[in-house]
């Protein structure tokens, strides 16, 4: 199942990237490598919390939440410190580097719900496990 959801990432970021690629003569300079860029941190996040998230299966709750947490936090650090990045030290577009960035994190976390209700033993739309 988690390689499953791991192909569904890279799929939609190799579709986000063709996108991009197909709209780069209308694009400003810089803003098809920041968009880029901004899809393939975001996919690393959704992929690295995917596979964290599969790790603490048999752990119980409190592991789970821990992932989480660290998933959250970390995200956090890594998005900012690239935003920071790209603002000071390159000739990227931050505009277009921070909205790829959190429009394909808000796509990717739909799949990540999706995965931790799986995980969990939840079925989406309120029972657990059983299908009527």
């Amino acid at each position: 199942m988690t390689a499953r959801y791991v192909a569904y990432v890279l799929l939609m970021a190799g579709a986000g990237a063709i996108a991009a690629w197909w709209m780069r003569g209308s694009l400003p300079p810089g803003a098809l490598p920041g968009a880029l860029l901004g899809l393939a941190l975001s996919a690393a996040g959704a992929i690295s919390w995917i596979v964290a998230a599969a790790a603490t299966i048999d752990r119980g709750a409190r592991a789970f939440m821990a992932a989480l947490a660290l998933g959250i936090l970390g995200r956090l650090v890594v998005y900012g410190a690239a935003l920071v990045y790209v603002i000071l030290r390159t000739t990227l577009d931050p505009i277009w580097t921070a909205g790829s960035l959190m429009g394909s994190y808000a796509v990717f976390l739909v799949l990540e719900v999706r995965f931790a209700l799986l995980i969990r033993g939840l079925q989406p739309g309120g029972s657990r496990g059983e299908r009527s």
